[in-house]
């Protein structure tokens, strides 16, 4: 399985945002000093991921004060006081919170005197998520955007997913959420196709801190042109004269490639093999498939390095319609999609069975 994690996209195709939001605080005004527990202002930074600063409370005094300090009793029972010293009316001060990895809740104590040695005490409760960064990987091999398949590794509990579809002129084709309550490690999307030109899809993956991750995935499909192989009658073999067509065909696969190199998912070659209506149906699709594969096989050997697969339709889709028995040339065909996963269905390819050429 080979995974593409998100952050080394290219910024055209992948766009990550994080988000913290200030918890909502309680404070309770324990004296009726002429400095109330009202008069403070104050912020506390209570969503922080691990490598991107730390959690901390802002303090600004409403007055001259002495002796101030804060207390932090946290919910393992840890308790630390910060010793603030003398605060002038309007300083700021800001004390970083200093905890391990995970969400803990804390009754903060601020303590002090002031100028007319009158006690001022007041208290604070919140919560702090200090958290590992979210990290979202998509699973290059096993993504079928055309079928409505995203399979993506979490390393964090994950509390939804949102998906936003838009065509090539970035207009709005719809919207798609999941619920994951929690899940983590390995988890597969599912979503239904909207109807219209699919360009870019925007993937919103929320954890349960409130933290998000964003990024762009832009599918596409392109269908090789080519000149088809004449294979050997039955045989899923050719003689060297087609050797050039094959050379030819691979030669514009790796063109398409360097020309759509920066849609962001890992890109494969998908080759359906098809052919006429003489024989029976079922040694036809076997045909089909030993043909598709061995044009696979033979890229592969060739040098091409992107994940190959193949899918037989046997006499199911003719090109030009016979009757049975026929022999028709127009009809022992392949064609080759290079995309970032499975092709859409089609009347070309109205089932979706891909097997990877090994």
């Amino acid at each position: 399985m080979k995974c593409l994690t998100l952050p080394s996209l290219t910024k055209r195709n992948l766009r990550t945002l994080a988000h913290w939001s200030g918890a909502s605080l309680l404070m309770l005004a324990l004296s009726a000093s002429p400095v109330s527990a009202q008069d403070f202002e104050y912020r506390v930074n209570n969503r922080v991921q691990v490598g991107q600063g730390q959690p901390s409370l802002t303090l600004r005094s409403p007055a001259a004060l002495k002796d101030a300090e804060l207390t932090f009793k946290r919910s393992d029972g840890h308790t630390t006081t910060r010793r603030l010293g003398s605060l002038e009316r309007g300083e700021v001060k800001e004390v970083i919170i200093e905890q391990p990895p995970g969400t803990f809740d804390y009754t903060v104590t601020l303590r002090a005197t002031d100028i007319d040695g009158e006690p001022v005490e007041f208290e604070l409760t919140f919560d702090v998520a200090y958290t590992e960064a979210l990290k979202v990987e998509v699973d290059t091999d096993e993504v079928e955007l055309g079928q409505g398949r995203l399979p993506i590794h979490v390393n964090r509990p994950v509390e939804k997913v949102e998906i936003e579809f838009f065509d090539a002129n970035n207009r709005p084709l719809g919207t798609h959420t999941s619920q994951h309550r929690g899940a983590s490690g390995d988890i597969e999307l599912r979503f239904e196709v909207p109807e219209g030109d699919l360009a870019a899809l925007r993937v919103a993956v929320h954890d349960t801190e409130g933290f998000w991750e964003s990024f762009i995935l832009e599918p596409f499909w392109v269908e090789i042109p080519h000149q088809s192989v004449v294979f050997d009658s039955g045989e899923h073999t050719w003689q060297d004269t087609e050797l050039p067509k094959l050379t030819e065909t691979l030669e514009r696969v790796q063109q398409a490639m360097r020309a759509h190199r920066d849609k962001g998912l890992q890109m494969q070659l998908y080759i359906a093999g098809y052919t006429d209506t003489v024989g029976n149906a079922s040694s036809n699709q076997e045909l089909s498939e030993r043909r598709a594969r061995a044009i696979g096989r033979w890229f592969a050997a060739q040098g091409l390095d992107i994940p190959v697969f193949y899918q037989g339709f046997g006499e199911s889709v003719l090109a030009k319609p016979t009757p049975d028995e026929t022999a028709e040339e127009a009809n022992r065909r392949a064609i080759y999609i290079l995309g970032n996963g499975a092709p859409p269905a089609s009347s070309e390819i109205p089932r979706s069975r891909w097997q990877r050429v090994r």
